[in-house]
Parts: C-alpha cells; structure tokens; sequence
C-alpha cells in the first residue's frame, strides 16, 4: 500500500498572535519543531512542511530533521496558496492520501494522526476530518482524488472548502485539535498545558512580564 504524505502547514505571518506561533517555546523546542516530530513519529510517509514568513529561523528550528521543506512565495495570500504549495510535492503514483496538518495544534499525537488513516482505510471515506468544538477541521486525511482539488486553493479558501456539500466525509472526534494558537488567550492555554505537563515554556516569564507592562 501506498504510504500517506503528511503536509504541514507553517507559513503564515501569526497577525492575531503579534508573534510568528512557528518560533514559539515549547516542551523544549518550538511549535514548529514539535509538530513535525509529531508527523514524522506518526511513521505514515514524507513530511512536508511548507514555509513562508520567517523562513530562515523556521529552517533552523528544523534543522536535522528528516522533512522536506517547501517555500510558499505567497503566503500572504492566505492557506490556499500554501496548501497548493505543498501538494506539489504529492503524487498519486506515489501516495495513496494525504495528511493536511498546522503547526500550532501542539496537543496532537502520532496515534491521532494515524487514527485518521486508519479510520480511512476502514470506512473508505474520501475525505476524513478531524470534529472537535461541533466542528470539523485539521488534520484532516485526503485520498488522492481530491488531489487535483487541493492543488487548485487559492487566497484564504482552505481545505475545508472540500468539507461542503461532501457526501463522502468522514469524521473522527480529536479533542486535542480543539487547541490552536491564534491569539494570546490560546497563548495562556498553551502555557498552563505546559506547566501541567511540568514542560515550561522557554521565556514564559518575559511573556508574562511583557503583558503587566502592557496593561499597567
């Protein structure tokens, strides 16, 4: 059986955050780097991991790491045009699915990755989706003819767009992806997690300090 490419997402510029969630501290690494051990751990195929804003530092927080980097010129167009940048690296000669997954998503494990797949295989679902939050979303699994679809987004139209009116969607209840990063509140989740976990996040204190000042 063909293996599962996995695309990982992480190229956008983090506006709501105020900060690039790529470089973010956690359990001992960054966001990035964690969630590609994450894919690469999950032991499916290739790991994609497509770049845009600070690529530089996000290449060297993946540096020695068995990925395959993409660059998307235009990720300022949105996750479209970084989803369509990463399938380039797909083929259907030599992938029978695809894993679309984002970077800052740090609850996510190999078996929830792998649970996708096998949920596919099982259920011969086209497209399986993550549902967390009454909602369905990333990582979500695509067998390859939807490939054609996922090479054509563009602007802020991610895969989700494939969700609609998908007669053939399958879902997989994935608590852990109900936590993503987008805003500081998400950011003060992320670091009681880590503290519960006792993996303090590097430069949480600055963090703290930094919002006192702020709202002083």
């Amino acid at each position: 059986m063909l293996p599962v490419a996995i695309v990982l997402l992480a190229a956008g510029s983090s506006s709501r955050l105020g900060q690039p969630k790529q470089l973010l501290a956690y359990s001992g690494s960054t966001l990035l780097r964690h969630a590609a051990e994450i894919a690469l751990a999950s032991r499916l195929g290739p790991v994609i991991v497509v770049l845009g804003a600070v690529e530089e530092k996000c290449r060297a927080t993946l540096s020695g790491l068995p990925t395959i980097i993409v660059t998307n010129p235009g990720w300022e167009e949105g996750m479209g045009s970084s989803i369509a940048a990463g399938m380039q690296e797909v083929d259907e000669t030599l992938h029978r699915a695809v894993l679309i997954m984002l970077c800052d998503q740090p609850a996510i494990t190999p078996d929830a990755l792998r649970s996708l797949e096998e949920h596919q295989r099982t259920t011969g679902k086209s497209i399986v989706a993550s549902q967390y939050d009454k909602t369905f979303g990333s990582p979500a699994l695509f067998t390859a003819e939807h490939f054609p679809q996922l090479r054509l987004l563009h602007g802020f139209h991610g895969a989700k767009s494939l969700f609609q009116n998908q007669p053939d969607l399958g879902a997989l209840p994935c608590p852990q992806a109900a936590l993503d990063i987008d805003t500081e509140g998400d950011l003060a989740l992320l670091e009681r997690k880590a503290a519960k976990e006792n993996k303090p996040l590097i430069g949480q204190g600055r963090r703290e300090a930094a919002r006192k000042k702020r709202t002083s």
